[in-house]
């Protein structure tokens, strides 16, 4: 199902690029950025979460529990890489590939029903969880001065979630693979020379659930071509369908470095 919904967002973007690559040339273009079409971002950091609720099912078959009070809250690593083509001097399109996962062990305060199994309370419970994120964005340049870059588009986002328990030899694991279209916004505010603020959202609420992923950060371009940024993200989000309740709150320290050519 995977590939089914990767082929689909790659064949979504393959038609946006041609749409936006007919564009004429404008007279006005910025010649930066026609010779730097191309950028990528390595981002890593710290990341920690203060909500994790799981409900699977989402019925009296189901307990609802936090894999944030049985796992370790120390922060630990995490990783993200973006990459960003603009095909003309106003569009531009974004992808990013964003792991996300969180081990640890501990124990129930009471007995535990999860997706087929059951796990008793006071003993030792191992858990795994993971949301990793594929991300294909287009963005449109709405508005730009000697200050300010606004622009807004939309996000095709492919999660992969899953979430394990094990106890005592028992196992039980669900996992779960969609598509959840977002709203994109990122302003930038270049407040000195070299130095720029950027605020970038994506994100989207439906009566099926909820996804933000939202950074601010202080960039500093030490050449024409590297960068350097430092900032606060945030992922909050999750699904209510009647058969999963799953909403989790993350919190990323994060530092980054960028290349455009």
């Amino acid at each position: 199902m995977l590939k089914v919904v990767v082929r689909q967002a790659v064949a979504l973007s393959a038609v946006v690029a041609c749409l936006v690559g007919s564009e004429a040339p404008c007279a006005a273009a910025d010649a930066e950025t026609d010779v730097r079409r191309f950028q990528i971002e390595f981002e890593t950091g710290a990341i920690w979460q203060s909500r994790n609720e799981i409900h699977i099912p989402d019925s009296a078959v189901g307990t609802r529990f936090s894999l944030a009070d049985i796992q370790d809250s120390t922060p630990i690593v995490q990783r993200r890489v973006e990459a960003t083509w603009h095909p003309a001097r106003r569009h531009a399109l974004r992808f990013v590939y964003q792991p996300l996962g969180f081990s640890g062990a501990g124990s129930f305060a009471m007995p535990v029903l999860f997706a087929g199994g059951t796990f008793a309370p006071g003993a030792p419970v191992e858990s795994d969880y993971k949301f990793d994120s594929y991300r294909v964005t287009y963005r449109y340049l709405f508005y730009e001065s000697s200050t300010w870059r606004l622009s807004a588009g939309a996000t095709a986002f492919i999660r992969d979630a899953k979430v394990e328990l094990r106890q005592a030899g028992s196992t039980a694991t669900d996992s779960n693979v969609g598509f959840v279209p977002l709203l994109s916004l990122n302003a930038e505010y270049r407040f000195a020379p070299r130095w720029m603020a950027v605020v970038d959202v994506d994100g989207l609420v439906a009566p099926q659930g909820r996804a933000f992923d939202a950074a601010a950060k202080i960039r500093h371009d030490l050449t024409d071509h590297w960068s350097v940024s430092a900032g606060y993200r945030t992922f909050e989000g999750g699904v209510d369908n009647g058969e999963r309740f799953a909403f989790g709150w993350f919190h990323f320290a994060v530092v980054s470095i960028g290349y455009r050519y």
